[in-house]
């Protein structure tokens, strides 16, 4: 067991990645997982069910058996997460096995709960097209704010998570690869139109969750190409509060030495930085990228 923290610096920012326990911001997690299991239950009873859909992972394969043996979802959902559960301890911290053990436990607590499993909502014409799409992307949004922070939802998430950090791929790839097989299987039983709305939804799911992890604001690659170069950074690393790096360079027409200004911002700084800039240089060139990823010194927690 992880040594507990009572006494947390305000300073230094939440990582989410720290396998040390934590009252205060371990709490918020939790209640994080309770309400994000809540809603995605509601939805899956709201747009899934009726259409007889399949959800991604040890859900998707719970409803299939229900949908097939008429076996309540929440007694395969217990049997199928314990082997992950027991993967999961041996590659993962203690902090990060309980949430995904308590989401499992949550999922089936709430699918047995009568509100939650009759939750319907009538959508009229095209049910099945917007239950793919909208239902999909609240499945996909909701699961976002536990991921960010450090923990999951169960299941197939946690084999998902694992592979990520070991693999640098997205967890919606993951997702997408072997919801496959369990859609092909659908398909089997109930025909070819359940699975491809099953598959449609699990599409916009993971492409909602890999943008939410994303987010609006991104992180962009700037290099910045002036003869003002010494100008330029100062104002950079004190107005923005970002770090500078100078990349030597050589022009290739002129063979003069030149300072090229490189730093990593958010689109919301982007607009700051090119006034700075053109205050200092009208004739400076910008290379600008968007950036997939970030880690370290003001952006995401190391994972």
């Amino acid at each position: 067991m992880k040594k507990t923290n009572t006494a947390v610096d305000p300073k230094v920012p939440f990582n989410p990645y720290d396998p040390n326990f934590n009252l205060k911001q371990d709490s918020i997690t939790f209640l994080m997982i309770v309400v994000s299991c809540f809603l995605q239950s509601l939805v899956i009873s709201a747009f899934y069910t009726p259409n007889h859909f399949l959800s991604g992972g040890v859900t998707g394969i719970a409803m299939l058996i229900e949908y097939v043996a008429n076996v309540p979802r929440f007694i395969p959902l217990i049997l199928l997460n314990l082997p992950l559960v027991i993967i999961g301890l041996r590659q993962m911290n203690t902090k990060f096995i309980i949430f995904s053990a308590s989401a499992t436990l949550l999922y089936s607590l709430f699918f047995s709960i009568p509100f939650v499993a009759n939750f319907r909502i009538n959508l009229g014409d095209n049910s099945e097209m917007l239950s793919a799409v909208v239902g999909a992307a609240l499945m996909g949004i909701i699961g976002v704010p536990v991921v960010k922070r450090g923990a999951t939802l169960g299941g197939m998430d946690v084999l998902s998570v694992i592979l990520s950090r070991r693999f640098s791929i997205q967890i919606g790839t993951f997702n997408i690869a072997y919801n496959l097989i369990i859609m092909t299987t659908l398909g089997f039983f109930f025909g070819v139109r359940p699975a491809l709305f099953s598959m449609l939804a699990t599409f916009v799911s993971n492409t909602a969750f890999n943008y939410g992890m994303q987010g609006f604001n991104r992180n962009m690659t700037v290099f910045i190409i002036s003869e003002k170069w010494g100008e330029i950074a100062p104002h950079v690393m004190n107005d923005m509060n970002r770090g500078v790096t100078f990349l030597h360079g050589e022009g290739a027409y002129t063979g003069q030495p030149r300072e090229i200004v490189y730093c990593i911002i958010k689109t919301t700084e982007l607009a700051k930085l090119k006034a700075i800039v053109r205050k200092h240089d009208t004739k400076a060139l910008f290379s600008i990228v968007e950036t997939k990823e970030v880690v370290g010194r003001g952006f995401a927690a190391m994972n």
